[in-house]
């Protein structure tokens, strides 16, 4: 009977143990909501415990109560991913000490790989992760910017259309910080670009918002300051766009500025957009933008150069001496009309008297056009006057002394000897009229 009774007591506390391990489950072993039995009642008073902490911003009493329910229930609310990122993050910001930021980082990298395992939505989780990660460990080591960059490419890929302007730029970011590491292919770069703008441009024409707007300008600043896009990937990327967007000036503008900063301007490209933005936004400064543009050594169209030129001028009111002075040296160097460079060097001179820098050029035009008189002598003469220009040059400014005291000395050279001058009944310090298109008064020097 005892042996018989010990048996029957022995099976009773199996079933009994047995019934209990049924009866008590964690949630993480079953994929339950909260698990059963007893794990089922803790995992319910840890998720009222720690989320009553949380809401009065407690969450150093709250992290506890938290840990047990991220542990054992893993299945039980979403919000406990967001609320436990949002702890770590305080836990962050009030630390000092880097060993322990970064383990606090991990956590909550943990938190975001968690929260896909049980509830999904990994494209914008991942965004967030990827975020994140680079908020915290960009300084870390390039394996924390391969990850990050990673996670974000990922999201966008996966969210696409619906990927949001924190995560785009962000994803730019990355990619640019790995470009300049020497990690990734300014190819890649300019596809991630691509990739990000029209995301944001589908999203401006649905929705346009501040938001919205404000990534965009920032990708495109730091995509520019970046000098990813080499001239041949700008070509590549616009020039089949252009004519669809010939009157649409904020595109015109872009193109023009990342070939300006990656010093692509003699690109055909560049002087294409900028003769169409010109057309839609004409401005003194636009014509002498264009005017430099076509005396680029790829373009060399010396006439549509000359036209912009004259266009900055006739508007133009600060810079005007400078566009009529460029606009004359033009003119003499590479169109051979001295005397319609001359025309515009003493414009220039008459808006702006001090300036040395226009005596100096027309004393060079007289000489350049000096192969207009037939007579010897005569050619000789006009070295005279191009002295007198060095010599006021000097005078009226005294920045260009050292310039025009060489330009005197060399040129100098060239007067008529004395012989010649006695030979022409010419005497020393006599007034002498050049005439033809020069028609001006120097004075009589015999080359010493």
């Amino acid at each position: 009977m005892k042996t018989t009774g010990l048996k029957v007591l022995l099976i009773m506390l199996v079933a009994i143990s047995a019934a209990t391990q049924t009866f008590a489950q964690k949630g993480v072993e079953d994929g339950s909501q909260y698990g059963k039995g007893e794990d089922s009642i803790s995992c319910i008073r840890n998720l009222s415990l720690y989320y009553e902490y949380y809401k009065h911003d407690n969450y150093r009493d709250a992290i506890g109560s938290w840990r047990e329910v991220f542990f054992n229930c893993p299945s039980s609310r979403e919000s406990l991913y967001a609320n436990g990122v949002n702890m770590y993050k305080s836990f962050i910001d009030a630390e000092k000490d880097p060993i322990r930021i970064a383990a606090f980082s991990d956590t909550i990298m943990m938190i975001y790989d968690q929260r896909i395992k049980y509830f999904g939505g990994e494209g914008n989780v991942l965004g967030r992760k990827g975020v994140d990660l680079l908020r915290y460990r960009r300084d870390d080591g390039d394996k924390f910017v391969q990850e990050g960059y990673n996670c974000l490419k990922k999201s966008v890929e996966i969210e696409a259309a619906n990927s949001s302007p924190v995560v785009l730029t962000t994803f730019m970011s990355a990619s640019i910080s790995l470009f300049l590491r020497g990690l990734l292919t300014n190819e890649q770069v300019v596809m991630d670009y691509l990739s990000a703008t029209e995301i944001l441009d589908s999203q401006l024409a649905a929705r346009p918002s501040p938001k919205t707007q404000q990534a965009k300008d920032a990708i495109e600043l730091n995509i520019r300051e970046s000098k990813a896009l080499s001239c041949e990937l700008i070509v590549k990327i616009y020039e089949p766009k252009l004519a669809a967007n010939r009157n649409d000036p904020d595109f015109l503008k872009k193109i023009t500025g990342f070939l300006t900063d990656s010093q692509c301007e003699g690109e055909k490209l560049f002087a294409d957009a900028s003769e169409m933005l010109y057309s839609i936004e004409p401005s003194p400064q636009a014509a002498y933008k264009l005017a430099r543009v076509f005396l680029q050594p790829q373009r060399q169209d010396y006439e549509k150069s000359v036209k912009y030129y004259k266009e900055a001028a006739e508007y133009a009111t600060d810079e005007q001496a400078t566009y009529l002075y460029e606009l004359a040296i033009v003119l003499n160097s590479h169109m051979n009309q001295p005397e319609a460079a001359a025309v515009y060097a003493n414009e220039a001179i008459r808006i702006k008297p001090n300036w040395g820098d226009p005596y100096i050029l027309l004393g060079a035009i007289y000489i350049s056009g000096s192969s207009s008189f037939d007579d010897p002598f005569v050619k000789k003469t006009i070295y005279w006057l191009a002295v007198d220009m060095f010599q006021k040059a000097k005078s009226v400014d005294p920045s260009v002394t050292e310039k025009a005291n060489s330009l005197i000395t060399a040129h100098s050279a060239y007067f008529p000897s004395v012989e010649d001058v006695f030979f022409h009944s010419l005497k020393e310090g006599q007034s002498y009229n050049i005439g033809g298109w020069i028609n001006r008064s120097t004075t009589v020097r015999g080359r010493k």
